[in-house]
């Protein structure tokens, strides 16, 4: 997913910072800042190099994935691990397109209405930039957009969208982000990609456990999974969901889709919990805890009658917390 985020384009201007008024810092205070969105990993919990090395002791996505022994580094975890990076990037990626402008003195000051911009094109680049934010009540909404240099006020289109539902506090509320990769192709933008359509993140802050869901569409749904869901609850526990479509887990003649929760407390301890939704063995559940090193402690195998569980079922930490 790195190649995914959207660049930058206006990093050169967000060194100029602003002189904002009150009002113009509750609209910047409806628009998500990483900590709201950013997802901690296993290993990040574990300390040290830890995280680094699950990562090389392998990836899900082979039949000997749900052949872990007692006692080896979980390769969950790593995968685990591996992912969350992915999408802090990903999502760091869209965040900074929009820090970049907002850091800026808006250009336009209306009651309910803010503008950055327009930053208008030049060199090679083809396209002028703006930001635009609106209010009604405690509900903003927010949009990137582009025009070919020299267009007018018709000719702008929308290659961000975003909205923030305000409840309970400084930026304590639910909102959505999406990007139109489909639009931004039509548009002949530079800067478009050919197999994704589009992207959404979706979060909410006002209560535990947070929830944040990033989902990708387009005409390739099997080159990656196409959503995750990140959650965070009382206590430090930590959650990821999310789908791989067409692995080989198992021997046999059909591909896998396989769905994989795991959970994790503050001292790196933690469950994961796969099913297989489509193949060979459709229903079929493995179940993995492991402890603060990442080395796992209980395995279950659903499909395995003569030997379903190994390890004790107790060291498993307690993640009831997320069962909301």
């Amino acid at each position: 997913m790195r190649h995914l985020a959207p660049p930058c384009l206006l990093l050169a201007l967000a060194a100029c910072g602003g002189d904002f008024s009150n009002d113009d810092l509750e609209f910047l205070n409806a628009l998500p800042q990483r900590e709201d969105l950013s997802v901690t990993t296993p290993g990040e919990r574990m300390g040290g190099g830890t995280g680094q090395r699950l990562v090389r002791q392998g990836k899900v996505g082979s039949p000997s994935a749900l052949m872990e022994k007692l006692g080896d580094a979980s390769a969950l975890v790593g995968n685990t691990d591996e992912t969350g990076r992915d999408i802090n990037e990903s999502i760091g990626g869209i965040l900074d397109s929009v820090e970049s402008i907002t850091r800026l003195t808006p250009t336009k000051r209306e009651p309910n209405r803010r503008v950055w911009g327009p930053i208008l094109g030049k060199n090679d680049m083809e396209f002028d930039t703006r930001f635009v934010m609106t209010r009604e009540g405690e509900r903003f909404e927010y949009q990137t957009q582009y025009r070919r240099v020299g267009g007018g006020e018709n000719d702008w289109w929308s290659f961000l969208e975003g909205t923030f539902q305000a409840d309970g506090g400084v930026r304590k509320g639910t909102g959505r982000l999406s990007i139109d990769w489909k639009r931004a192709r039509e548009e002949e933008w530079l800067f478009s990609v050919d197999f994704l359509d589009g992207q959404e993140i979706r979060y909410q802050t006002q209560r535990l456990p947070t929830q944040v869901e990033l989902e990708y569409f387009g005409p390739l749904p099997d080159i990656f999974p196409g959503r995750y869901m990140y959650r965070e609850a009382e206590g430090d526990l930590a959650e990821m969901t999310f789908e791989m479509r067409g692995t080989d887990f198992v021997p046999g003649g059909l591909p896998e889709n396989v769905a994989l929760v795991t959970r994790w407390a503050p001292d790196g301890r933690g469950t994961a919990l796969l099913e297989i939704l489509s193949g060979d063995i459709v229903g079929a559940k493995y179940t993995e805890c492991w402890d603060a090193q990442g080395r796992v402690t209980f395995i279950s195998r659903s499909w395995d009658f003569l030997n379903p569980t190994e390890g004790v079922r107790a060291s498993c930490p307690d993640m009831s917390a997320l069962d909301r």
